[in-house]
């Protein structure tokens, strides 16, 4: 399995950070429309433990359509992963900063986590749908577009 991290600091408090995330459906297409292509919660209610989303991004031309569910939610962030076959994962952690504003970490996990068939399939996955450096400079990019999104109108 691959994980990948990446860190911003933005001036924008916690409260509107989770808040930005609460109503994600409203703003993954606006944030980064040349690779968020759609977004919308398959259940109801705001996003908890058990809520359901799909997603469509297009990176390097490719356009990929992903199911998930919420596994972890609280006020420091939360945690998701594909399902029903748990081949990526990922969330977000928020801190607050002495000057006000939000520490975010993005985290993404590739690949199954299997004992013996996961390190193959992972490879797999790498070569036929996404490398580790193009996910890399997708997260780069996407945390970059959320920095410039929460700092919007002050």
């Amino acid at each position: 399995m691959i994980e990948i991290a990446k860190t911003i600091s933005t001036t924008a408090p916690p409260p509107k950070v989770m808040e930005f995330f609460m109503h994600f459906d409203e703003h993954y297409v606006d944030m980064w429309p040349e690779a968020h292509k759609e977004y919308s919660r398959t259940s109801e209610g705001l996003p908890a433990v058990g809520a359901t989303f799909r997603f469509v991004q297009e990176v390097k031309g490719r356009r990929s359509a992903v199911k998930g569910v919420i596994t972890k939610m609280e006020p420091t962030g939360f945690e998701w992963k594909m399902k029903p076959l748990a081949l990526m994962g990922g969330g977000y952690r928020f801190r607050p900063l002495e000057d006000g504003g939000t520490e975010i970490t993005q985290m993404i996990f590739y690949g199954p986590t299997w004992p013996v068939l996961g390190g193959l399939v992972t490879w797999i996955m790498q070569r036929l749908i996404m490398s580790r450096a193009t996910l890399e400079e997708f997260v780069d990019e996407e945390m970059a577009k959320l920095k410039q999104a929460l700092e919007a109108g002050g």
